[in-house]
């Protein structure tokens, strides 16, 4: 079908028009000047990553490595930083409340615009393009989880990704092989691993239907359309390559366990109901938070889709990951164990926590299914699909009156009341339309009726649900600690011990170096001796089998001193420590500031032993006095070690980000010790002369030195994004190339109208 047939090249610009007027409507609190999402894991972890990216976006520099929280690790390589993502760039003006906003803002106008397109050139009228907008962009699933800003960030493109494979599909040009590829990379570099793998997937999927369809007539491009998605995941190594690093370094190392995967699950089938009733959940009495628990993806979305041709490209295989995304929320309880298969089965997949976040491709394919429903009645009122689509709201009602009457129901009696009188509502008022096409309602206004009730829908139902506040007022905490906190460059690690909330990463947000911190990415090793400090030996995790974000610790340890760490803020008593401040309160207790003994952050020693990871503890728990160090592996070239003597604390000590400098004068020869993490990429000179590295303390660095007076410089660098930029350029560059020399052949084998 030919793009043209879907309606007047005015009316989509019309329609792109609108899709950027109905985000800012939709979003309008939070849209306003000054205004600024703060929910709470924006509050407690994006705000500070991003100010840290663009701390050093500003100054020229990539974001190497960061300080702020889990004692450090190379923020250019956590996804989640997004560094390389257009959006972050284009936002440096503002602070990071208004920037993730206008970024969120953006994206879901990007997601609709994409939405759009796609529909036009699967054929489909203006109003069935801009229904499928406004279902994705602004749908439930997109609105819940704009607490996590990188979902949209990354979810926009997926239709970008569908549209480059149908335009392929109907015009066999290589120019929508190459919007393929640049979507697919650009969702890798959105932010979300977790949403761009599930893209893929649905990319994937549909690239094999299209390449059954174009197969008959040409091979070749059949090839291309599967080869295409894998391309454009290799055109992201910018960030692929330095996030797989870190990974490898960090909890997933040991892979996930089944137990983590499946946390943050539907606890039953009730999860069903959330689709009728979306607003039932209310206090959240059945286990999960409302980002998570739901899937509405909007009553007249349903509806639409009943009606819905099969016989349309890619309907079927909608259908089916629609259906799977519910089916897959049920985590270990999915029927026939479909859950556990994906995890054992499909690549990438049992990296990830949350099931019920496929619901996210639920909505997604809904969106479309419901754009071919409303065209599939504009141009053919059967009254068998009109019956489809009154049977569903019909059945909605009914299920809305009956659910909250069984036994068990789960939800919040006096929110399931009001969320049933919204869905017959939603319902009658859907029964309307139908019943109004049925009697020869047509054109714009048959299509602008819908589209304002599916836009409804989600905006009176979860439109106030994000918190939003102004951006002003989104400062970091613990600022009346500062006094008691080293200016820069100087070493000023702040250990903060408390409940969860935005004091966890203020550290971070207030340029000091963080000891604990609230984030998915840190090293393992460090995970494993911030652990260890509960019951003073390492504990060695296995595969990831728990919230890796929020790792705990206890000041009063014996291995606490390790960790260089000498102020600490904590919610709760610390006995043996000396307090210094009576702080804010952020929960129902003060922060409370306390003295905590610490190494140097550099130091001399004259003694070391060697040990591996596994009998570690007891001689960590000698070397916490700093008058020896453990070392994984025996020094080369290092006479034997003498008795144990030191610390002899480094003068000078300068730190700033992916760098450490300290002039340092050791009795004999020995080892300065680093306290800083061992991670790939750290290179040392002393006296500007290269000296190794070793790893040192478990989970630290250490430079053979001799006798004398030092100058001891460390330095960070990533190869792996060095490595991951050419990697993606020299993709880019075979791509660009081979599409030419496939639209050159194409056109002496084909028609001038039909080549490429």
């Amino acid at each position: 079908m030919n793009p043209q047939e879907g309606g007047s090249s005015r009316a989509w610009w019309g329609v792109l028009a609108a899709v950027p007027v109905l985000v800012v409507a939709f979003h309008w609190t939070a849209a306003r000047p000054g205004m600024a999402f703060s929910g709470s894991d924006l509050r407690y972890f994006f705000f500070g990553v991003r100010e840290a990216v663009a701390a050093a976006l500003r100054h020229g520099e990539l974001p190497l490595w960061q300080r702020g929280f889990h004692m450090g690790y190379p923020l250019v390589a956590d996804p989640q930083a997004a560094v390389f993502a257009p959006a972050t760039w284009l936002t440096l003006p503002w602070d990071a409340p208004r920037a993730l906003t206008i970024a969120t803002l953006l994206h879901l106008t990007v997601a609709g615009w994409g939405m759009a397109a796609w529909m036009r050139l699967r054929g489909l009228a203006p109003a069935s393009g801009l229904l499928a907008a406004v279902l994705f962009a602004l749908g439930a699933k997109q609105t819940v989880h704009v607490i996590h800003w990188n979902f949209a960030a990354t979810a926009a493109f997926w239709p970008w990704m569908l549209a480059g494979l149908e335009g392929f599909a109907v015009q066999r040009r290589s120019r929508w092989l190459l919007l393929a590829a640049v979507a697919t990379a650009l969702a890798w570099l959105g932010g979300s691993p977790q949403m761009a793998h599930f893209g893929c997937v649905v990319a994937g999927l549909y690239a094999l239907r299209v390449a059954v369809d174009v197969w008959p007539t040409r091979r070749s491009d059949a090839a291309w359309a599967v080869a295409i998605v894998p391309i454009g995941f290799v055109l992201a190594s910018v960030i692929v390559l330095p996030a797989l690093e870190l990974s490898r370094m960090g909890p997933r190392s040991m892979v996930a366990d089944y137990s983590f995967v499946t946390s943050w699950r539907w606890p039953d089938a009730w999860g069903l109901a959330l689709y009728v009733l979306p607003r039932a959940y209310g206090d959240g009495r059945w286990g999960l938070n409302l980002w998570e628990a739901t899937g509405y993806v909007g009553i007249p979305a349903l509806a639409l889709s009943a009606a819905a041709p099969a016989r349309r490209r890619g309907v079927v295989l909608l259908a089916v990951l629609a259906v799977l995304g519910p089916w897959l929320a049920l985590g270990e309880q999915a029927p026939f164990h479909l859950h556990w298969l994906f995890y054992k089965v499909l690549p990438g997949y049992g990296s990830f926590r949350v099931p019920t976040r496929w619901l996210m491709v639920t909505a997604f394919a809904v969106a479309v299914l419901a754009a071919e429903g409303l065209e599939a009645l504009r141009r053919d009122p059967a009254r068998a699909r009109l019956a489809r689509s009154l049977g569903v709201l019909a059945t909605v009602a009914a299920l809305a009156l009956l659910l909250p009457r069984l036994p068990g129901f789960p939800f919040d009696p006096a929110a399931t009341r009001r969320t049933a009188w919204f869905a017959l509502t939603i319902s009658a008022l859907g029964a309307l339309w139908v019943a109004a096409v049925w009697r020869g309602l047509r054109g714009a206004v048959a299509g602008g009726a819908i589209v304002a009730l599916a836009f409804s829908d989600p905006w009176y139902l979860f439109s106030r649900t994000n918190d939003v506040s102004p951006a002003a007022g989104e400062r970091p905490l613990l600022r009346e600690f500062a006094p008691f906190v080293p200016s820069a460059p100087a070493p000023r690690r702040v250990g903060v011990v408390a409940k969860w909330g935005a004091s966890v990463n203020s550290p971070l947000r207030n340029g000091w170096e963080g000891t604990m911190g609230y984030g998915p990415m840190s090293i393992q090793r460090v995970r494993e001796l911030l652990e260890g400090t509960g019951r003073d030996e390492v504990v060695r995790l296995g595969a990831m089998d728990r919230d890796a974000t929020f790792p705990s610790a206890n000041p009063g340890s014996q291995l606490w001193p390790l960790l260089s760490t000498p102020v600490v803020v904590s919610d709760h008593p610390q006995p043996g420590l000396a307090r210094f401040l009576v702080g804010e309160r952020e929960w129902e207790n003060p922060l409370v500031g306390f003295r905590a003994p610490a190494l140097p952050r550099v130091f001399w020693t004259g003694s070391w032993e060697v040990a591996p990871d596994a009998e570690v503890s007891g001689p960590l728990l000698r070397a916490a006095g700093g008058e020896m160090a453990v070392l994984a592996e025996p020094p080369a070239g290092l006479p034997r070690p003498g008795a144990p003597e030191g610390p002899v604390a480094a003068e000078g000590i300068r730190v700033d980000g992916p760098s450490l400098e300290a002039t340092l004068i050791a009795p004999r020869d020995g080892l300065a010790v680093i306290l800083d993490p061992f991670y790939p990429g750290w290179t040392a000179t002393v006296d500007g002369r290269p000296a190794p590295i070793l790893r040192a303390d478990f989970a630290f660095q250490a430079v053979p030195v001799t006798a004398g007076r030092h100058e001891l410089r460390l330095t960070y660098r990533n190869r792996w994004v060095t490595l991951g930029a050419a990697a993606s350029l020299l993709t880019l560059a075979v791509l660009v190339g081979a599409l030419a020399l496939r639209s050159r052949r194409v056109r002496r084998e084909m028609p001038p109208a039909a080549a490429g």
